[in-house]
């Protein structure tokens, strides 16, 4: 394998290396940003867990527990990438996908939110890092169409 100059980096394993602007690391970089979202996201209600009681205690626990199994499914999408294999993901957060794009699209049914509206300040800290959260994992997830995409634009990597 020739030597890494300064704007390149590893592709897969021994496959040599990739601009450092090249889709294939925008979607690694995207990746690495949503967890580190994920994971200052927890910081933050783990820190309201020690200054509460009751039961917004209980719903940042169970919101602790959800962003972690978040944080675990990115990982595994980062090393199925890399390494080429499938990625197999029967459920996140007690649903299956088809259950979680439902209720996505749907979230005055299923929750009493209006599906379209707009985030703002009032909502609180906890929504506005949850906001940011969701909005990481859709640079996550156009990055990932871009990168993932045969000669038809279709997906070569649905798994992904």
């Amino acid at each position: 394998m020739a030597e890494k100059r300064e704007w390149e980096t590893a592709a897969h394993g021994d496959d040599g290396y990739v601009r450092k602007d090249a889709p294939l690391v925008l979607f690694r970089g995207a990746l690495d940003h949503a967890e580190a979202e994920v994971i200052l996201t927890q910081t933050l209600l783990q820190r309201q867990l020690t200054e509460e009681r009751g039961k917004p205690r209980e719903k940042a626990e169970t919101l602790v527990g959800y962003l972690q199994e978040l944080l675990d499914l990115l990982r595994a999408v980062m090393t199925a990438e890399y390494r080429g294999e499938p990625l197999e993901v029967a459920t996140l957060f007690g649903y299956t996908l088809d259950e979680l794009q439902e209720r996505s699209h749907n979230a005055e049914q299923f929750y009493g939110v209006p599906t379209m509206t707009r985030p703002d300040y009032k909502y609180g800290e906890t929504y506005a890092r949850l906001n940011l959260l969701r909005t990481e994992l859709r640079k996550v997830e156009t990055t990932a169409v871009r990168l993932l995409a045969n000669d038809a634009g279709e997906p070569a990597r649905p798994d992904l």
